[in-house]
């Protein structure tokens, strides 16, 4: 049995990180192969299995510029009694906020292998939000350290080896890229109701155009919101609701944003998040930050078509003009354009979602774990 000791800033936090990662908990839970220890510090509410510890903090505070999620520094003994109880034959870093540098530290200074993996480009995130080259180039340089003494780092889709070679100085044969996976099950266009909507105050008559993920700017967005209400104010009322599920800051926009017909649901989670999926006509992700794009999996498994951009991951995962529309990152034009003629042709939104699920068959999660395990098996 070989023992991981995987460490997270996010866990209970509502994104594709955190669900990646509880994945790879339940599947390892039942392999007698690996032995997966999940240790994050957090407030936030967990799930409650053996193979989970949540630590103590010295301190935490909202992350800047992403309020929802809590950045934690932990008490570095806790992390060293971790490791030392655990016994781990190797180490997985999953996330280089504070928890994750100081368990990479004690790790190091127990001679510990070292594994990692790249889940957000925070170069391109933080340049996204304040617009310095500078802020990117020395972001790169801090991810550079921090993945240095890394014996393997996993990549989530192949359109960012290059990105970890040339931005963070990563070797090749350090990288190996993690076969994208989702839950089949979880998302399946079979959890359809369209009732659902009046839960919302939303009438299940009208067409619904779904995000989901944080309602920040590094997510685009701003621009999706402004790409809606161009749409809006050029062609009236289309008999479609753009509905954003997640939490974030524009959610503070709502009662604005209302008449325009852009609903937020808050987070969402379980059940309903998957009937939500299943429930809407068209899928739209507009960021360029995203390594792979965990929900473009999920819409896809529930039968959505989905538009996304040119840039980042969830390119890698979209057919163009057969499970939906690959499109010029940030774009106004071509967006509102992509828009309008999907809401002006129902039929090849149907057709898109079809289409959507089959090539999904390939992306089970289990692919993802077993690629997962093999490599620290490896070490």
């Amino acid at each position: 049995m070989h023992r991981v000791s995987l460490f997270t800033d996010t866990l209970g936090d509502l994104n594709g990180v955190s669900r990646f990662i509880q994945d790879m908990g339940e599947l390892a839970a039942k392999d007698d192969q690996l032995a997966l220890q999940l240790n994050t510090s957090t407030a936030k509410s967990l799930p409650t299995h053996p193979w989970i510890t949540n630590l103590p903090w010295r301190f935490r505070m909202p992350m800047p510029f992403y309020q929802e999620m809590d950045l934690v520094w932990p008490l570095r003994q806790t992390i060293r009694q971790q490791l030392i109880e655990q016994r781990p034959d190797s180490v997985h870093i999953s996330t280089p906020g504070p928890f994750g540098w100081v368990a990479k530290q004690e790790a190091q200074k127990l001679r510990l292998p070292l594994l990692g993996t790249y889940h957000t480009d925070f170069p391109a995130y933080l340049h996204d939000l304040t617009r310095s080259n500078w802020v990117k180039r020395r972001t790169d340089r801090v991810m550079a350290d921090f993945y240095r003494p890394f014996q393997s780092v996993f990549s989530r889709s192949h359109a960012y080896d290059a990105i970890m070679q040339q931005d963070i100085d990563l070797a090749p044969d350090v990288i190996h890229t993690l076969p994208p996976g989702t839950r089949l099950d979880r998302f399946h266009p079979g959890h359809r109701d369209r009732s659902l909507w009046t839960e919302f105050g939303l009438r299940p008559d009208r067409r619904k155009i779904l995000y989901v993920g944080r309602i920040n700017i590094e997510k685009g967005v701003p621009f999706l919101l402004d790409v809606w209400q161009r749409l809006q104010r050029a062609h009236g009322d289309l008999g479609a609701d753009l509905v954003l599920v997640g939490e974030g800051r524009y959610r503070k926009q709502a009662d604005k944003l209302r008449p325009h017909r852009i609903y937020f649901t808050g987070p969402v989670r379980g059940r309903l998040l998957s009937m939500i999926y299943a429930s809407a006509d068209l899928f739209v992700f507009p960021s360029v930050t995203d390594t792979l794009g965990q929900v473009i999996m999920e819409a896809q498994a529930s039968g959505l078509g989905c538009l996304v951009s040119d840039q980042g991951g969830p390119q890698t995962l979209v057919t163009d003009h057969r499970t939906g529309r690959i499109l010029p990152a940030m774009d106004h034009a071509a967006w509102e354009r992509a828009l309008l003629n999907a809401l002006r042709a129902p039929d090849q939104c149907r057709d898109w979602g079809l289409a959507a699920r089959q090539p999904m068959l390939d992306y089970d999660i289990r692919q993802s774990y077993d690629a997962f395990k093999h490599q620290h098996l490896s070490i």
